[in-house]
């Protein structure tokens, strides 16, 4: 793998670990086969998981991969104590900000009401309608004249009231506002015990044998293995790392098989020889009961 000049910045924030810079989750997925987790919201979709964004979740593993190969390093920010010029700076963004909320939020509510525009309309008639039969039953004369203009309606004159700022959307800068910050590179140490240890060696070997991998614990499994892209392939098999000397009860196994089926996978169990070396054995469930 060939480096770059310019190592991709992976940001440790507590413990997770994130690619906030778009032009690295792309070259991250395109050249290095590395897939993360997008975990951030769309600023126009903010209430809604099914399309995530920004920033990209990497695991451990990931992580590992890219600093043995010298393409990234992991860096933390401190930040220092922000001056009062950075403050006014900060607020004024902030206030813009506000101020672009209610522009869009009044250009969206006018297009709602054009595109509703007939079903008010009509909604104003049967309510007029409605209130000249009653007046006419109580016998009093009424201008039709009058009351269609009651109906009438212009999207562009309609009076929208501003959103308050209790109510909007924090806007989180990618880069903190002030911009006084210090970047520390972290002395990574993952991984450090024996079942990280294999669970690196297990993803490593899998990598570079041209699969993508991903996360597995929701399937009940270290990773999931796709033979391509996840964007254009389902995974083949859930990877469930395990030391040599574990034991496993029969209903360990079966358990593991009917997993495996259940979501038309196979299941690999890896786990080191006591020479140390890789070794895969698959699960596959007969349904012979």
């Amino acid at each position: 793998m060939s480096s770059q000049e310019q190592p991709f910045k992976i940001h440790q924030c507590g413990k997770e670990y994130l690619v906030w810079n778009s032009k690295d989750v792309r070259s991250l997925r395109e050249k290095f086969r590395i897939v993360g987790t997008l975990i951030g919201c769309l600023p126009r979709a903010p209430r809604q998981n099914a399309h995530l964004g920004l920033p990209l979740q990497l695991i451990p593993e990931e992580v590992t991969l890219l600093l043995e190969n010298g393409v990234a390093e992991v860096v933390t920010e401190v930040y220092n104590k922000p001056s009062g010029e950075d403050i006014s700076q900060y607020e004024q963004q902030k206030e813009e900000s506000y101020r672009q909320q209610i522009e869009l939020f009044r250009d969206e509510r006018r297009n709602e009401i054009r595109r509703k525009l007939p079903d008010i309309i009509e909604g104003k008639k049967n309510k007029r309608n409605k209130l000249l039969l009653e007046r006419r039953k109580n016998g009093e004369h009424i201008d039709d004249a009058e009351f269609d203009k009651e109906i009438e309606m212009d999207p562009d004159s309609v009076e929208i009231p501003a959103i308050r700022p209790e109510h909007m959307l924090v806007q989180i800068h990618e880069v903190c506002a002030h911009r006084r910050k210090t970047c520390i590179t972290v002395d990574w140490q993952f991984p450090s015990t024996r079942e990280e240890k294999l669970r690196y060696k297990v993803y490593k070997d899998f990598w570079e044998r041209g699969h993508f991998l991903t996360s597995g614990s929701k399937f009940g499994g270290d990773f999931l293995v796709y033979p391509g892209d996840p964007s254009r392939f389902h995974s083949f098999f859930i990877a469930i790392c395990k030391p040599h000397d574990e034991e496993m009860t029969a209903l360990d196994v079966v358990t593991m098989g009917r997993l495996g089926t259940s979501v038309k996978k196979t299941v690999v169990i890896c786990f080191e020889d006591k020479n140390g070396q890789l070794c895969y054995t698959s699960l596959q469930w007969t349904g012979i009961s």
